[in-house]
């Protein structure tokens, strides 16, 4: 039986400048989502919106003590 070779997600995605995938989103409190595309930072800690797609889809926004 022949050995499957395992890709490294690395390799992978080395020659790509941008990884943009599809997810879901979902609003707490009526709980209406939609799928929008985003760009992959594998470096982020967080989970990050840009401000104005927040406001298009109608989610409330808070200003932190402690901006992110």
């Amino acid at each position: 039986m022949q050995k499957r070779k395992v890709r490294d997600m690395r390799q992978i995605f080395k020659s790509l400048r941008e990884v943009w995938i599809n997810i879901g989103i979902e609003k707490i409190d009526t709980h209406k989502g939609r799928i929008v595309k985003v760009l992959l930072d594998s470096r982020a800690i967080e989970m990050f919106m840009n401000k104005s797609l927040a406001q298009k889809g109608g989610y409330r926004l808070i200003k932190l003590d402690q901006p992110l």
